[in-house]
């Protein structure tokens, strides 16, 4: 699962890390929570290059959007392991892939005594990792739009495990290419980048100010 993240990284190694001459110049944004408005590099299929857009993190499927806005439900993550299966997704997966950048990503782990103790993961050898996404531009006949993204998540890797069973799916560069081209559709292609191997080593910090895990409002998978 991932609920919440943070990008709050000078703006010239988001760009360094997602292979973009530069990235709009936001304020840092030390935690992120679901609903909010969050940045995503994709390819354009007509200028063919990789760009950043933003995105209402909690994807909402097209058909669903269309036939009535105020009945979706947002999904703030997305299974690796059904991604390509489920009807909500599996178009997303083939052809609207996305890389969302992050400083690193906030998890719960449940204590013997019911309380939560709240970590703060991020890379040791890189300022920026590139979660796995998969966007979605839908649109009423009145003219309401709604771009929104979600997360990919996998099974927890060894060095996660202690905390949570599950976690986003992180993607090392070598992968960015394959991940990011509309092109690449066919199902065992996707299928071998949604199972690459999740980074060894994670550091850890637990504590922060005491917050409440994300509100069940926002779907997650």
């Amino acid at each position: 699962m991932c609920g919440r993240f943070a990008l709050a990284v000078p703006r010239r190694l988001v760009a360094e890390a997602m292979g973009l001459p530069g990235m709009p110049d936001v304020p840092a944004r030390p935690e992120i929570f679901p609903s909010e408005l969050i940045e995503a590099v994709f390819v354009d299929r007509q200028a063919g290059r990789r760009m950043a857009g933003l995105f209402r993190w909690g994807f909402v499927p097209a058909f669903i959007f269309m036939k009535n806005p105020q009945a979706a439900r947002p999904m703030i993550n997305a299974r690796a392991e059904t991604v390509l299966d489920k009807p909500s997704f599996r178009a997303a997966a083939r052809y609207r892939r996305c890389l969302i950048p992050a400083q690193g990503f906030f998890e719960w782990r449940k204590e013997p005594d019911g309380s939560k103790t709240r970590f703060f993961l991020t890379l040791p050898d890189a300022p920026v990792m590139a979660l796995a996404g998969i966007y979605e531009r839908a649109a009423t006949p009145a003219g309401e739009v709604l771009d929104s993204a979600a997360i990919l998540t996998r099974e927890a890797s060894p060095a996660m495990a202690g905390i949570h069973d599950r976690m986003p799916l992180i993607l090392p560069p070598h992968t960015f290419a394959a991940w990011l081209d509309p092109l690449l559709t066919e199902r065992r292609d996707i299928a071998s980048l949604l199972t690459v191997p999740p980074p060894e080593r994670f550091n850890m910090e637990a504590g922060g100010a005491p917050q409440a895990p994300p509100p069940d409002a926002v779907g997650r998978e």
